[in-house]
């Protein structure tokens, strides 16, 4: 990101010094904060008048986004707000490149910008990872429409990104499960959450900058979530948030792979033991709630369906369609 800002002319100095950021952060691949790269974007868009940070063809002058948001004060729900947010940033853009859908009970906010008036297209791994961070300020948005119906109606979170990779520790920041190698970005809530009404948020929580310090503080409270608390609780909590990689999980609490592994073994359980119980806690959910085995299966991760099948026998002595059977005939 500062490398294409200061080829566009910005003083990418001034801005890591205005922002209290050490310029040594790029060196051995060091990593930035969520927190502190939303800020810095804000701040060379501010420098560049353009908050697209000239990444498209048309440019979005400086307080587009607070405009926007200004429109949401009237929202009666998480709906309204996403086709409000849809049909803005349509017109600001000139095309059709976000929607909302409802696919039975789940209403999305479709992202699809494969036709977008990129002004770079030779660095395909930014543009995903900048679609990716919309993303992030979209849920912050409806979170300030409505926090506990934003957070607990979402259900997950698609990128076209094929597999998460070990730079995209910002796809840790997402409460919810993530789907990889979708064809289009996308952001799923319940459709009882998202149709339910609200109090109209104040102007004052409708402005970019009370959206960036939500992302801080949410990005931030993965990290303190493993201080002081119990390791398997927070290993249950990682595992349900969809990350599902024990070294991540890791990171995220601040110690080593090994010192996890030790941690858990004091309080009698295991990483694979907490896992295999997330897991198949989230497939039953699903299955009760009537959904396909291919479908929970590309849910939760599993590379096709009979992976899936095989794991739910092991674990529940039946296969996922016997179970969703036993659903129907009540035996449940």
């Amino acid at each position: 990101m500062f490398d294409l800002a200061a080829a566009r002319g910005a003083d990418t100095g001034a801005i890591l010094r205005q922002l209290h950021l050490d310029a040594a952060i790029f060196e051995n691949d060091g990593v930035m904060a969520l927190g502190d790269y939303f800020r810095a974007q804000d701040a060379i868009a501010a420098a560049l008048q353009d908050e697209t940070m000239r990444m498209s063809a048309r440019q979005l002058l400086p307080g587009t986004t607070d405009f926007v948001l200004a429109q949401l004060v009237g929202a009666g729900s998480l709906a309204d707000a996403m086709k409000t947010l849809a049909q803005s940033f349509n017109l600001l853009h000139g095309g059709e490149f976000n929607a909302v859908r409802r696919r039975g009970d789940v209403i999305a906010f479709v992202i699809d910008d494969r036709r977008f008036p990129y002004t770079m297209q030779d660095n395909p791994a930014f543009l995903r990872f900048s679609l990716e961070c919309v993303q992030i300020f979209l849920h912050c948005v409806l979170v300030a429409v409505s926090r506990p119906h934003a957070n607990a109606g979402l259900r997950r979170v698609s990128v076209t990104r094929e597999r998460r990779s070990a730079e995209a520790l910002h796809l840790d920041f997402w409460g919810a499960p993530v789907r990889f190698g979708a064809p289009v970005y996308a952001l799923d809530y319940s459709y009882d959450a998202a149709t339910a009404a609200v109090t109209p948020p104040g102007a004052l929580a409708l402005k970019a900058s009370a959206v960036l310090a939500e992302i801080t503080a949410a990005a931030g409270a993965a990290h303190s979530a493993g201080q002081g608390a119990e390791t398997a609780d927070f290993v249950r909590r990682a595992l349900a948030r969809g990350v599902i990689d024990q070294t991540r999980i890791a990171a995220l609490a601040g110690v080593s792979a090994a010192t996890l592994r030790r941690k858990l073994e004091a309080e009698g359980t295991s990483f694979r033991d907490l896992r295999q119980m997330v897991l198949n806690e989230a497939a039953k959910a699903l299955l009760l709630r009537r959904k396909g085995v291919a479908e929970v299966a590309d849910e939760l991760g599993f590379s096709d369906f009979r992976a899936f099948n095989r794991a739910f026998k092991a674990w529940n002595g039946e296969t996922p369609k016997a179970f969703a059977e036993r659903l129907k005939s009540g035996a449940v």
